[in-house]
Order: structure tokens, then sequence, then C-alpha cells
């Protein structure tokens, strides 16, 4: 583990860089900056992240799900793979770091660290790199758009829902991700399933696929909303609604509770609807269905979607049969997209005749914004 040793107050430095991925913002380290054992290497992240307080008050957390996650990275020794990547959710109001799952947002800052960090030999005009994600055991590739002096491009005319201004687009591909988190595509073996929900006292169909990351849909109305809902009008009764869903989903296919998984998204035929940050309407003929996620625990609506999340969205509106093909306005250019409470993710997905996946792809940017050193008090990693 490297340090910057501060003795006189007896605090420990480890060397990170803040990147904001797509929607989500993280803190990034090189997997030789962290200690080698699992149980002091989590102190440390929680430390620096200030968990578990609400406020994230005395570290580098923003006391949001979107905002309190870190990022490890190391050079690989797969002959198909240049890095290693490790993502982890760190709980806000609860000592946790979470490995269960990867994050598609952050996945998008990993190459651009990867070149920036010396990792990946840079190419112009874009860079491709191939990314072992150490949650899911799965390769994904990034398209890293690389200006003439072999930096990642921090301008550009892509824009991304969710994300003030432009930037160079990099392509993220999940091809390669079918079964993440349970082997299977269709964890249960059923595009449909019917869930007995004790806390509704009744059964709902639902439908849960895994794809990048494991995910329960079911029809915004058999969760008592009308689908349309802004952040600020979930209430914890809609919340503790999804998270019901969420568990006996898993407990169907045998998913245990910590594993946060499989994230519940509901969905809705196209329909209008107001962006929540820019109170502009989302017309109906811009999306291909309306979808609400809520991760956690504790459960909280994602304020935007989260790219993986996104990537099996996707993919379910591309099974027949699901709830998700059944709502979904079929495609005509190959792109399914997914209206969201600020604004719009389109996934491009490619199918070779037979069925096979060839192509799960999104678009997202990303931008250094600071790097420096976190210090973190040996006190509280050595308790």
């Amino acid at each position: 583990m490297t340090t910057h040793q501060i003795r006189s107050s007896r605090q420990r430095g480890v060397r990170c860089v803040i990147l904001r991925g797509g929607t989500s913002k993280g803190i990034y380290f090189h997997d030789r900056d962290l200690p080698a054992d699992a149980k002091e290497r989590d102190k440390v992240l929680l430390a620096a992240m200030g968990s578990p307080d609400p406020r994230q008050i005395d570290g580098l957390g923003g006391a949001d799900n979107l905002t309190s996650k870190i990022v490890i990275v190391g050079k690989s020794d797969r002959p198909d793979a240049d890095v290693d990547y490790t993502f982890g959710q760190v709980g806000i109001d609860l000592p946790y770091v979470s490995y269960s799952a990867n994050c598609g947002n952050l996945s998008a800052g990993v190459g651009v660290f990867a070149i920036e960090e010396g990792l990946v030999e840079p190419v112009h005009p874009v860079t491709r790199v191939r990314i072992f994600n150490t949650n899911t055991r799965q390769l994904l590739v990034s398209y890293v758009p690389v200006d003439a002096d072999g930096a990642p491009s921090v301008d550009g005319d892509c824009a991304i829902a969710g994300v003030p201004g432009a930037s160079g687009e990099i392509r993220m591909d999940f091809a390669a991700t079918k079964g993440a988190s349970t082997g299977k595509l269709l964890p249960s073996g059923n595009v449909v399933d019917e869930l007995y929900i004790p806390e509704f006292g009744r059964k709902i169909p639902v439908s849960i696929v895994d794809m990048a990351k494991a995910t329960v849909f079911f029809h915004a109305r058999d969760a008592g909303i009308r689908g349309t809902e802004s952040p600020d009008e979930f209430t914890s009764e809609i919340l503790d609604r999804f998270w019901a869903i969420r568990n006996a989903a898993a407990a169907h296919v045998g998913l245990a509770p910590e594993s946060r998984l499989p994230h519940p998204v509901s969905v809705l035929e196209p329909t209008d609807y107001v962006d929540f940050m820019t109170k502009k309407v989302v017309p109906a003929a811009d999306v291909s269905f309306v979808a609400r996620r809520v991760g956690g625990p504790p459960p909280r609506l994602h304020k935007a979607f989260a790219a993986t999340g996104a990537v099996c969205t996707a993919m379910a509106a591309n099974i027949p049969g699901t709830i998700v093909h059944a709502v979904a306005r079929p495609s005509t250019d190959g792109y399914v997209r997914i209206g969201h409470p600020t604004g719009v993710f389109p996934v491009r997905i490619g199918l070779a005749p037979n069925g096979d996946i060839e192509e799960v792809s999104y678009v997202r940017t990303a931008r250094r914004i600071m790097e420096g050193t976190v210090f973190v008090r040996d006190s509280v990693v050595k308790a």
C-alpha cells in the first residue's frame, strides 16, 4: 500500500482521483495504493467517504447514492483485458462497501482513468480499453476518444441527460455481460413470473432479467403508482413497495438479501412526463417507454437511470413476452430509449438472426475533476 504519512496528526494519506462517469461521480484509486487486506481496505474506503453519516461531512462522499461510489483499477494479468476494475457502492448512513454489482456510469470513467494514469497506451483518435470487471467476472469494452496529444477528449458534442454541457463520446459495449449476477439471462427460466408480495397481500406479474445487473421489472400500476413520478414524489411508502417486490424476486431466484439485487424497475407505456431537472415536458414520442428505478439499501429512487440497469432494461425490451416488451414501442433503428426522471437514456441493441447478442452499448461522457490525497485517521482504520 502506497501512503503519504502525516505523523503529527496520525493520519494516512491515499492518492485518489475524483472523476465523473456518466451521471455518477466516484473516487478512483489504484489497487496498489489501498491495503491488500479486504477488511482494512474497506475501513479506509469508508473513512475516505465519510461513512456512516447522512451528510458524509467528514469525507469525500456527496450524501447521495450517485456520489457515494468508489472505483479500484489496476493493470490486468489477463490476456483478454488491459485493466481490472472493481466497483464499490459505499453506504451513506450504513457502514458497508458493497461489491455485489457493477456501475455502468462509472465504468465509463475507467478507460479515461487508465489512459490518464498510464495503464493503457493512448491511440488517436479512439482508444479501445478492455476492462475486466471483478464484480461480475465479465469483460467490458470502452471506446475512449483521444486528442492528438494522447489525452482523453473533454470537449465534444456528446450530451447525456442528467449532465450539463457536452463532452467527448465514450461508447461502452456490455454485450458479454449476459447472466452477470446469476449466470442466466432469465434467472427463473421464465419471461414472466407471478410473485406473491406479502406486503401487498396479492400476486403481481414480474419479469426478472440478468444482463449487466439483475433487475426485476413490473408495471407501474402494480406498485400503485402512475409511473411518471418525479423524485420528490417518491415517498417512503412507494420506495418500500419497490423494495418489497425486490425482496420477493430475490428470494424467488436465490439472490442473497445483502446483494441488493435484483434492482426493482417500474415500466409504463410511452407517456408524456416532466423532466425533474429542466421542468420541460419529455414527449411520449421521444421514449420507448417510461421507467423508474430504485436502488439501495435503504431504497432510493435513481434520479436518472443506472447504465447497467439501462443495459438490462433495453435487453428486456427485446425479449418477447416480458413486462418491458409488452409496454415498449417497437424500435425502428435498433435503439431502446428509456424515459427516466431527468431525460432519455438510449441503448443500442444488436441481435444476430439466431438471437445471439452482438451489441448492447450506450454512450456516456466522463471527466477528471480533481486529483490529490485523501486523509483518513489511523485510529478509525485500526479500530
